[in-house]
């Protein structure tokens, strides 16, 4: 990892200039991890911006994650995970600077470990739970069903007819999912929508060995989280175009680039 006493931070980039702040916001990181404003205010900001990350975001990762081992405590851990793992899945691999390509490699590994913990030992609220298997899919590679997840967290997911190519929209429900060729369907009460078939229900091995779909199903079944394990079968299930009645399957997420 980059020394923090490195100047090359001075030459690093962050959202409004040089990344010269962040060795003293790691330091204040490592002696209060479980500050939870610090997290969501000065370290998410200075990591991911926007939605930007930049060269600095890449060199300080390692000590974030660091920090979360050193020091497990629920905010440290759920935090980590979570800003670790939306970078992760937002930005390619081939964007961090080589030199610190392989320490962010490491880390990756070290928070993908730290995110099935997190997921399988503590109790959350459903948005944070639905963000950590997010977070998750993009420690492990899985962009594309992390990004069709964080659609229906966020209200919507866009796609379209395989056949007719009419635009669609998938809609996250309380329990399951529906799909509209309506446009702004989300915000039309009577818009109208057809349900998606759910992928048969069936007994997930809690391993590594199983597809990506298949692993977040488990945890989420495994936890009592019905609401993720309803949209998660659903975005393995079938859906029926409410423009031209075709039948297709919601693509299999399953996404191993890296």
């Amino acid at each position: 990892m980059l020394p923090l006493d490195s100047p090359r931070w001075h030459a690093l980039e962050a959202a409004k200039g040089p990344a010269s702040h962040f060795p003293g916001l790691l330091r204040q990181l490592r002696e209060h991890p479980e500050d939870e404003g610090l997290w969501w205010g000065e370290l998410w900001k200075a990591l991911y911006h926007q939605g930007s990350t930049w060269s600095g975001s890449y060199a300080a990762l390692p000590h974030v994650v660091e920090v979360a081992r050193a020091h497990p405590g629920p905010v440290a851990r759920r935090e980590c995970v979570l800003v670790t793992g939306i970078i992760a899945l937002d930005a390619p691999a081939d964007v961090v600077p080589e030199e610190f390509r392989a320490d962010y490699r490491t880390a990756l590994v070290h928070a993908r470990r730290l995110a099935r913990e997190e997921l399988m030992g503590a109790t959350h609220d459903r948005t944070t739970y639905l963000y950590l298997l997010i977070a998750l899919a993009g420690l492990s590679g899985w962009s594309q069903l992390g990004h069709q997840l964080e659609g229906l967290v966020r209200g919507e997911l866009e796609t379209e007819c395989p056949k007719c190519g009419v635009p669609l929209v998938l809609l996250p429900e309380e329990a399951g999912v529906s799909i509209s060729a309506e446009p702004n369907a989300a915000l039309k009460p009577g818009a109208r929508c057809l349900p998606v078939a759910p992928a048969p229900e069936r007994t997930l091995p809690l391993d590594d060995g199983a597809g990506p779909l298949e692993q977040l199903l488990a945890l989420s079944l495994h936890t009592g989280h019905s609401r993720a394990a309803s949209w998660l079968r659903c975005l393995g299930g079938t859906a029926s175009c409410p423009a031209c009645a075709e039948t297709f399957p919601v693509e299999d997420p399953g996404d191993s680039s890296r």
